[in-house]
């Protein structure tokens, strides 16, 4: 039986997954954005995560959140994974057993969710809760900032543009994302 390294699955998995996220990450930064579709955007995640509809973020609805999205994340690695054992055993002989696999190519373990450093760095008003203004603010800004001629729409070429104020010449501004609260 031969024994297969955490390493040799990663070389099967992990270029491919790079590939596709570099050309979704690509198709964003071509088209234009609107105020109106990042507003969209924040409240519908905001909606999402306020399961009470009261208009703020708890402690506990972060912490959902967390397990949430880790969950998600260890479902694409099992996929992945699997996937990956496939190939590995390309010519369908058995001589890499689920078992041996299974224990070279262990799944991560979701830790205790902690919602601190989440409402440390939104709760402006330090409220223990995160309001839909605090949510969109720190993408807004930056919305703001990004959007050159102030029309509400952040062209390929606004996005492209060189910093005027970057502390590094000719540096280019990214699209920061108000950062989604997951692990």
């Amino acid at each position: 039986m031969k024994l297969v390294g955490f390493a040799a699955l990663a070389l099967v998995a992990l270029p491919a997954a790079a590939l596709a996220a570099q050309q979704e990450a690509k198709s964003d930064v071509e088209k234009p954005i609107t105020k109106a579709d990042i507003s969209a955007r924040l409240d519908a995640d905001y909606a999402e995560m306020d399961s009470n509809a009261d208009g703020k973020l708890s402690a506990a609805e972060i912490d959902a959140r967390l397990v949430k999205s880790g969950q998600a994340k260890i479902e694409a690695l099992k996929k992945e994974r699997d996937a990956a054992f496939a190939k590995l055993d390309g010519n369908g002989d058995g001589s890499i057993s689920r078992a041996e696999f299974d224990e070279k190519a262990k799944l991560p373990t979701i830790k205790d969710a902690d919602a601190k450093p989440f409402l440390d760095r939104f709760d402006a008003n330090k409220d223990g809760e995160i309001s839909l203004d605090e949510f969109r603010a720190p993408t807004m800004a930056n919305f703001a900032k990004m959007d050159v001629n102030h029309d509400g729409t952040v062209t390929p070429a606004e996005a492209n543009a060189p910093e005027k104020k970057a502390s590094v010449p000719g540096k280019k501004p990214t699209f920061k994302n108000t950062p989604s609260i997951t692990r």
